[in-house]
């Protein structure tokens, strides 16, 4: 009994998050900035590919995913469960694993899920931080997969800035909300680890100033 009074709890704090987050993201004016066509690409399918976004975007990136295809690995710990039970009301598939613990087999699941033609979306400095800054876990996973790593950037016109590690970021009711695809990198033009690291911070900071930009023009 307690097992089916925890799957019952599980389901039902992941139907009410996943219904408020969805309200919330039909009182966004969403801007996508794309100029390589990035979204649609990923959208039909033609776009095998990782994309990488901050911790703290984590709920933008959800509410903009339906039609995405996508996998995302999601902590072990137990409320890794309530994050799994609201990802999957959004169509996103979830991962269970650790990258500290048991990392060997999470790399295997996410290599396979692209072999199954998913997309990845995958949070460089979770899930414990140092905030805005690349692990090595993604460069791994670039390095053994060969696909395209795509930065996007968030920003929010208003929003709600939790005191936790990462920052947590929630755009507030009716918010300008834009999204910004930066260019794609490979991890054979960086050849080691580090490098492929400090390429892609400092391209999702690109990405972030994008969407900041973006919404400072059209306010």
């Amino acid at each position: 009994m307690p097992v089916l009074r925890d799957e019952l709890r599980f389901r039902l704090a992941g139907w009410a998050a996943a219904g408020l987050v969805k309200g919330l993201y039909a009182t966004w004016r969403v801007e996508v900035v794309d100029p390589l066509g990035t979204d649609a690409r990923i959208r039909e399918g033609a776009q095998r590919c990782i994309l990488t976004f901050w911790h703290r975007q984590i709920l933008i990136m959800l509410a903009h995913s339906p039609g995405l295809n996508l996998c995302v690995p999601v902590s072990e710990h137990r409320d890794g469960e309530y994050v799994a039970q609201v990802m999957d009301r959004f169509g996103v598939q979830s991962l269970r694993g650790s990258s500290t613990r048991g990392g060997l087999g999470l790399l295997k699941g996410l290599l396979r899920k692209l072999e199954e033609g998913a997309m990845l979306g995958i949070t460089p400095d979770g899930p414990r931080g140092p905030r805005f800054e690349a692990q090595r876990g993604v460069a791994m996973l670039a390095r053994k997969c060969g696909a395209s790593v795509f930065p996007v950037g968030a920003a929010a016109s208003h929003a709600l800035v939790f005191p936790s590690w990462d920052r947590f970021l929630i755009p507030k009711p009716w918010s300008r909300v834009a999204l910004a695809y930066g260019r794609p990198l490979n991890y054979d033009d960086y050849g080691d680890d580090q490098a492929f690291c400090d390429a892609l911070g400092a391209a999702l900071r690109r990405a972030d100033r994008t969407a900041g930009e973006t919404i400072s023009r059209v306010r």
